[in-house]
């Protein structure tokens, strides 16, 4: 092995990337938001919904959050970080106080409004304070990227244990407490708990106000629109981000019902343990992604982790179509958890591109922006999917899917043939 090829494997992170603190704080709120997870419809139905209604409830929620998503994150950017953040754990913790001291259709809306703007105002808004604070520490090019490696690994671990920790307590509150009030008090305490954190351990970052925080926003709009429209990085992943999108509901969506038809309905107990394992090879991805980037810039010299990018997220379409062809529950269950091992590396090696190609003024933001590019997409697979599964099956709208997903890939490589003739 060369000197410089040696020096290259050796640039690692550190443990302390991620502070204790700072990790707690994140680890908090993933449970708070996971607590309601496993049994949302039910305790909105508990509280004045109906079988007829809930889906204006969730529906409410979604819109919100699409509207709210790209100014919270241009807000966040130009007043402050911290004080978005702040705001969207009262919002969190606002929307279950509604449930917990009312009930009826009134207060459920209310609530799922609270809901949707709490989830627009969270986005990037804590993450972005921390990408800084490692990018300051980290200014050379392999050392910036290993260490936006490590910290959005460590990042999607912490989302991934914090979910699932708090979907399995949210469930056994749940069978405690029919009526959802240990849930409710217990989202709130948490999301509160979070807030507090944040303000202790995250320094406050205000940045403009009157007349600067104007024209910051307009500075910021114009920022964000010319770096989605110019070829590179941050249009790569704004791009891939719908093919995803269309991809990630789509399992989420349909694999159940396909899993059971190939076991059986005797065996619906083991959808909770697929699901597991789904999210422990999400991790298991997540964590060999902090060094298969580093690996990567050694392959591929210098464009490793976009070249990554694109083979893994081709790999993951790959796989959602292959799903059409299993014959057996054991054969479907390797295809999911491969997908979700693929999905895990994919996030962090997207959030590295990201972060790397975007300053820090326009963080949050960008941030907002890729969200709602991943909800456009996921969107787009709900539409196609309720019209083709009628006329497909649920086979044949896999590979349907899979299909459709490919359409932003290929638009993206022949941008890429293009700007490089």
């Amino acid at each position: 092995m060369s000197k410089s090829r040696q020096k290259t494997r050796v640039t690692t992170v550190p443990a302390s990337i991620l502070p204790v603190s700072h990790a707690l704080v994140f680890l908090t709120m993933y449970v708070a938001g996971g607590l309601s997870v496993p049994v949302l419809s039910l305790m909105l139905i508990a509280r004045g919904m109906t079988v007829e209604t809930l889906p204006i409830s969730i529906g409410i929620t979604l819109v919100v959050t699409c509207a709210f998503e790209v100014p919270s994150g241009v807000i966040s950017d130009v007043l402050g970080r911290r004080a978005t953040f702040v705001a969207s754990m009262l919002l969190h913790a606002g929307a279950f106080l509604f449930l917990l001291i009312g009930g009826g259709f009134a207060t459920v809306l209310l609530s799922s409004v609270l809901r949707g703007l709490a989830l627009a105002a969270r986005t990037g808004s804590l993450e972005a304070i921390e990408i800084d604070r490692v990018l300051d520490m980290n200014h050379e090019g392999g050392a910036r990227l290993a260490a936006l490696d490590g910290l959005n690994g460590r990042l999607a671990l912490l989302e991934t244990a914090g979910t699932a920790a708090g979907g399995l307590l949210g469930g056994a509150l749940a069978a405690l407490d029919s009526a959802y009030v240990l849930l409710i008090v217990s989202v709130v305490f948490l999301s509160l708990t979070s807030l507090a954190g944040a303000v202790i351990v995250f320094p406050r970052d205000v940045r403009r106000v009157g007349a600067r925080m104007r024209e910051g926003l307009r500075d910021e709009l114009a920022a964000i629109a010319a770096l989605a429209k110019r070829p590179g990085d941050v249009r790569l992943v704004l791009e891939l981000s719908v093919s995803a999108g269309v991809a990630m509901v789509a399992l989420e969506t349909y694999w159940q019902l396909d899993l059971l038809t190939l076991m059986g309905d005797s065996w619906e107990w083991a959808l909770g343990v697929v699901s597991c394992l789904g999210m422990a090879m999400a991790s298991v991805g997540s964590a060999c992604a902090m060094r298969f980037g580093v690996l990567a810039e050694e392959f591929f010299r210098g464009q490793g982790r976009c070249v990554l990018y694109i083979v893994l997220h081709a790999s993951i379409l790959v796989v959602l179509g292959a799903l059409a062809l299993a014959t057996s529950a054991a054969m479907f269950v390797g295809l999911y958890s491969l997908m979700y091992l693929l999905l895990g590396v994919r996030s962090v090696t997207e959030q590295t591109l990201l972060h790397n190609a975007v300053s820090s003024q326009e963080r949050a933001g960008m941030a907002s922006v890729q969200s709602v590019a991943i909800r456009g997409g996921g969107a787009l697979s709900s539409a196609v999917g309720s019209t083709l599964v009628p006329l497909v099956g649920l086979s044949g709208v896999w590979m349907a899917l899979a299909v459709i997903a490919v359409a932003p890939i290929i638009t993206t490589m022949l941008n890429l043939r293009y700007n490089s003739a």
